[in-house]
């Protein structure tokens, strides 16, 4: 039995790339309601932004949010989100050594990094854009060395991953305990929840980690050909192939953002193929 459901949001759950929506928000909003799932979303954005998609997309009330990749937690309270601070706590614990105020000063904007929006940074997360993506991998290597000198890599990661839309880079670093993986964990342990009791959906490099920590794991359809195969070639070695889904189009689901989440489900028999004749489609 399933009982927490979570996903991310960019080209995951929200139709924002410029592969086809096919209407099915409100599919996954009914499967969600009937089987009493507790939702997660998972994602990049601050906590603005992602009320505003909610708002915008129609999509399921989430009963947590975890933004930031990773470094915030949010409690839904009424209609309201109450930042959970115990998380807080938790990443200051765990990472003793982490000053993002030190790795700003040292890494500054070389090396084909560019500082993202003042928006986009917090204590706990220091992200750039990467322009030119043909050149990410001798720049991420040397961002890398960079932060291993600092800190010996003991209390900070390095996270990537593209926005297909810009065809641009993004890169983050984050204190180890604060990904969304670790997050994602931090809650599970809170609510008691065992890993078989959770849905994993994602599409990105920030969230190659939690599709391959033995939850029941979907990549929707637009997920990129290299997430793809670093997922696979992980949950492989790990022999955890079997809770690996990739979406690619199913009855009157074309797979693509939720579409793929919803095929996801029932290719798992999670829920029933019932939901392939709703006719509750809403269109943005």
């Amino acid at each position: 039995m399933i009982k927490l459901f979570a996903t991310d949001l960019d080209r995951t759950l929200l139709p924002v790339g410029s592969q086809p929506y096919d209407g099915s928000m409100s599919i996954l909003n009914k499967i969600l309601k009937e089987n009493k799932m507790i939702v997660v979303f998972v994602s990049g954005r601050h906590l603005s932004l992602i009320k505003d998609a909610i708002k915008t997309y129609n999509t399921p009330s989430p009963d947590y949010i975890i933004g930031d990749v990773g470094t915030t937690l949010w409690v839904r309270v009424s209609e309201e989100f109450v930042r959970d601070m115990s998380w807080d706590s938790y990443i200051k614990k765990n990472t003793k050594n982490w000053n993002v105020k030190l790795f700003k000063e040292k890494i500054k904007e070389r090396n084909g990094l560019r500082l993202q929006e003042k928006s986009k940074q917090n204590i706990f997360k220091l992200s750039y854009y990467i322009d030119d993506i043909k050149n990410s991998e001798k720049i991420i290597k040397d961002f890398k060395n960079i932060i291993s000198n600092l800190c010996g890599c003991e209390d900070a990661t390095v996270v990537y991953s593209i926005d297909e839309t810009l065809n641009q880079g993004l890169l983050d670093v984050l204190p180890k305990a604060a990904t969304k993986q670790g997050a994602i964990e931090f809650l599970r342990e809170k609510l008691d929840i065992k890993k078989n009791e959770i849905i994993y959906c994602g599409d990105s490099g920030n969230d190659i980690l939690p599709l391959t920590q033995g939850y029941f794991s979907i990549m929707v359809r637009n997920t990129i050909p290299e997430v793809r195969n670093e997922v696979f070639n992980i949950a492989k070695e790990k022999g955890i192939l079997n809770k690996i889904y990739i979406a690619e189009g199913y009855g009157s689901l074309n797979g693509y953002y939720v579409s793929g989440i919803i095929e996801g489900m029932i290719k798992f028999k999670f829920i029933s193929e019932k939901y392939l004749n709703c006719n509750t489609r809403n269109k943005i």
